[in-house]
């Protein structure tokens, strides 16, 4: 391993906040760069990168900013994938009908979201094993029976620290292919999609000003932390993060919450954005990428 590659490698493993801090302060979006530069002379489907784009149906004004969303997504050639809870398709079946009469992916993400104050406080990292496969299998459960639908992938709720590896075992055992629940600087492989016990992970990219956490509107919008908040800054940071894909021939993966972005003008901006670069993008859902790394 370049001696480069090394100490970026050195610095995405480092568990000390000194080491994230200093990088955040001084070098974000160069540090991101470097990151992704080890993807270079990858090819994604013919094209130089890969982008997925994907949302997390939390809570209840989640649901209820679906049918917005959806008109919104509808006019774009791109497809994309919803994280889904369990509970709420029950409660709300036609709005989650409508994703996938739309063409779009569901995946997986635990029947009562925990961690979740609407559903269930408890964390997902608290819950024993046979606790954690009971959420899993009762989602899929509801999945079939309202939906009629197999969801293929999973995401732990609020995946950051409460993503457990003991998740993968529990895919394997129902005959999942992949998982999107881990950032992507805590990564073996650069944020390119990798295998871990048989499961596919489909890492979530960093935001291009904070590296070691992930790039989502929670981070970046009002509702949340607030970081990106400014009118603009957080259209500029994705379009800076698609074209650091781009360039360094890398996956980008990138989740949002509903009610955030139907009340946001520059969502139809960022959509437009992967539109008019679909000449350098593979624009796939998670079920698209798990198909083309069997062949």
């Amino acid at each position: 391993m370049a001696p480069v590659r090394k100490l970026v490698y050195w610095i995405s493993k480092s568990e000390s906040r000194f080491v994230a801090n200093v990088v955040t302060l001084l070098a974000p979006a160069t540090f991101v760069r470097m990151f992704y530069e080890n993807n270079k002379g990858k090819s994604w489907n013919g094209k130089k990168s890969c982008f997925t784009l994907s949302f997390d149906v939390d809570m209840t004004k989640d649901v209820k900013a679906l049918p917005s969303l959806l008109d919104l997504l509808s006019p774009y050639s791109f497809r994309t994938c919803f994280a889904c809870v369990g509970a709420w398709i029950e409660k709300y079946p036609e709005e989650h009908i409508k994703i996938l009469e739309k063409g779009h992916e569901i995946v997986n993400h635990t029947y009562s979201h925990p961690n979740n104050e609407e559903l269930n406080p408890k964390r997902f990292d608290e819950l024993t094993v046979k606790e954690q496969k009971g959420e899993i299998e009762k989602c899929h459960e509801i999945c079939k029976e309202v939906l009629d639908y197999a969801p293929s992938g999973f995401r732990t709720p609020h995946f950051g620290e409460l993503h457990t590896d003991s998740v993968y075992g529990i895919l394997k055992e129902l005959g999942y292919k992949y998982s999107s629940s881990k950032a992507a600087i805590k990564t073996p492989s650069f944020g390119s999609p990798y295998l871990k016990d048989g499961i596919l992970e489909l890492p979530l990219s960093p935001c291009p000003k904070h590296p070691f956490g992930v790039f989502d509107t929670w981070h970046s919008l009002e509702r949340g932390c607030g970081s990106h908040k400014k009118e603009g800054e957080f259209y500029k940071l994705f379009k800076e993060l698609i074209e650091i894909g781009i360039n360094t021939n890398s996956y980008i993966n990138v989740y949002f919450d509903p009610q955030d972005v139907v009340k946001l003008k520059e969502f139809k901006m960022m959509l437009d954005y992967v539109e008019d670069r679909k000449k350098d993008i593979w624009v796939a859902r998670y079920e698209d990428i798990v198909k083309k790394e069997k062949k």
